[in-house]
């Protein structure tokens, strides 16, 4: 079964808000996963290697509440390319 990920930002956008107006507010879900039979919302998505995660109490240095974080950086490919793979060795 296919399922799509998508981020509602119209939640992120409340939950700033009032998060800014009360501390203790507890942070609504903003990751809605959905498939032909329903649409789940979540604050976490374990994947195989990595994580899709909201946490407002850790935002990122730039502002985000929402990231990936990856257990293996050395497994992603960047436009083709694997730049956190580490060199061969070459036996002489």
């Amino acid at each position: 079964m296919r399922a799509t990920i998508y981020i509602n930002r119209h939640i992120v956008a409340r939950n700033k808000k009032a998060i800014a107006e009360n501390p203790n507010y507890q942070e609504e879900a903003a990751i809605a996963i959905r498939t032909y039979k329903k649409t789940v919302y979540g604050k976490e998505v374990d994947f195989a290697r990595c994580k899709l995660i909201q946490d407002s109490s850790r935002a990122r240095c730039s502002g985000a509440t929402i990231w990936i974080e990856v257990d293996n950086a050395e497994d992603l490919v960047v436009d083709g390319d694997r730049p956190f793979a580490q060199p061969s060795k070459v036996e002489s």
